[in-house]
């Protein structure tokens, strides 16, 4: 038998859906899985070394890109399709390859393409994204397992990141934070740069070795956070691949950042993580297992899907710079 899962469209999301992943092996253990990744990030699905096919397809911008994409998929000749991207061009795709059996929620109108759906009921709470994804499969009849998923990196990419560590003159004993400062969503999700460089001032005081990565989004925040800083501080933002990223994150030990792929990667590397949400809530889309605590305030205007707050950025303006601390201090000391 032959699995396609269609991932969902963000890195965050894809990597939420991990345990889902894991599910569908279980139920299918012998089946061949492949997966089709977030439009970008083929390659460092496929440097993960993980178990099933990572597959690109061309761009389906219009119908010309839909049908070479889905006589590509018709050439593989997949048994089963899960589409945990919630589109209506995904489900297209599938039908159009034919794949005989085609799973998936039933959104934006795509039930008729559909061979099983769900349709969630207006009246329903919704689920936090990974348990969105779970309830998929237990809903068509699979058992699933919603315990804690880790992900072991390559050897090939944590030498790459030790490699980067000895560069920067950084010896692996040594007890490092790594803090992702900026957003590629928009400065809606920043904690103000002030408060991050007291932050990383208080961080240095203590003994620890900061490292700043991030796209090139986060590197005008971390431009900024530096500035006046004593102590040894590594700004690795808009300079190392995902891989290299990841190879970082997992010598960690903490990880702080707001709502993005990184935060989900080091959660789901088993890093301690420490996330500021404001605009988004962590009840829907923070980090899924433990070690992993999520600083949110109750503010009227949150949730929202501002990428620039046009008021006073009260949802991250209230978490102070002494609850972060404490949260760290406490997973330094277990």
């Amino acid at each position: 038998m032959k699995i396609l899962v269609y991932l969902p469209r963000s890195l965050g999301a894809s990597l939420l859906a991990f345990p889902c992943l894991r599910s569908l092996q279980q139920n299918f253990p012998s089946a061949q899985l492949a997966i089709v990744p977030p439009r970008g990030y083929a390659q460092f699905f496929q440097n993960l070394g993980l178990d099933y096919q990572v597959l690109t397809l061309p761009e389906f911008k219009d119908i010309g890109g839909l049908k070479k994409a889905s006589a590509r998929l018709k050439k593989l000749d997949f048994d089963l399709g899960l589409l945990l991207d919630e589109s209506f061009a995904s489900a297209l795709l599938f039908y159009l390859a034919r794949i005989p059996q085609r799973w998936g929620y039933d959104r934006e109108g795509r039930g008729f393409m559909l061979t099983k759906k769900v349709r969630l009921k207006a009246a329903e709470p919704q689920l936090h994204l990974k348990y969105h994804y779970l309830n998929l499969l237990e809903k068509f009849g699979l058992i699933v397992d919603d315990g804690p998923c880790r992900l072991q990196l390559p050897a090939a990419i944590m030498e790459a990141a030790a490699s980067r560590l000895q560069q920067a003159g950084l010896q692996p004993v040594e007890t490092m934070a790594v803090l992702k400062p900026g957003s590629s969503f928009g400065p809606a999700r920043v904690w103000p740069s002030d408060r991050q460089a007291e932050l990383a001032r208080r961080l240095l005081e203590k003994g620890l070795l900061l490292a700043l990565v991030g796209s090139r989004s986060s590197q005008e925040v971390s431009h900024q956070l530096r500035a006046g800083l004593d102590g040894r501080v590594v700004d690795w933002t808009g300079q190392l691949s995902l891989e290299e990223t990841a190879g970082v994150i997992a010598r960690a030990a903490v990880y702080l950042g707001n709502d993005s792929g990184l935060t989900h990667l080091a959660n789901l590397l088993g890093i301690p993580v420490i996330s500021l949400y404001g605009p988004t809530d962590p009840h829907l889309c923070g980090p899924a297992q433990p070690p992993a605590v999520a600083l949110k305030k109750s503010v009227p205007c949150s949730p929202c899907s501002y990428k620039a707050c046009p008021y006073d950025h009260r949802c991250l303006q209230q978490i102070s710079v002494d609850e972060v601390l404490e949260v760290v201090s406490s997973f330094l000391t277990k």
